[in-house]
């Protein structure tokens, strides 16, 4: 599967913060060291209950909104428009095996200019343990990765 590069690093960027620990906190990430990547950028917040998780948008980045055409900062993922709750599974994954995950998404329905967006969820977590945030970065495929993929 064909990755964009900005997530190849800042994948490498979580593990250099994580170092020997299973998992990176929130606070291991100022906004200056993710720079490079803020504006495709998103932070989720995972609220366990009940026998139910569900996955709240409590930041996303300014690019992330100009690909849908609006913000869904404040929203659970199953409660944004045009099936991007699809994409629970792979958090959910994200949270269960504490490790990074990157998947492909048809983002057709959400925007005209791009249809296929290559994601990385990446566990945080407070006690280093539990998975309580989701850092999602967001890229667009070039045509090569596209056709790669």
């Amino acid at each position: 599967m064909s990755c964009p590069e900005e997530l190849r690093s800042l994948e490498a960027f979580w593990h250099l913060k994580r170092g020997d620990r299973a998992l990176p906190s929130r606070c291991d990430f100022t906004p200056m060291d993710l720079r490079p990547w803020l504006g495709n950028i998103g932070v989720i917040t995972v609220e366990h209950g009940d026998g139910e998780t569900r996955f709240r948008v409590v930041l996303s980045g300014t690019r992330l909104d100009d690909y849908r055409g609006h913000s869904i900062t404040g929203l659970y993922i199953d409660e944004v428009p045009h099936n991007v709750c699809g994409t629970a599974t792979y958090f959910k994954a994200c949270v269960e095996q504490r490790m990074p995950t990157y998947f492909l998404h048809d983002n057709s329905p959400n925007s005209a200019i791009y249809t296929e967006m290559g994601k990385l969820l990446l566990p945080l977590s407070e006690d280093g343990v539990t998975v309580d945030r989701i850092l999602v970065a967001i890229y667009p495929l070039s045509t090569s990765q596209r056709e790669a993929a």
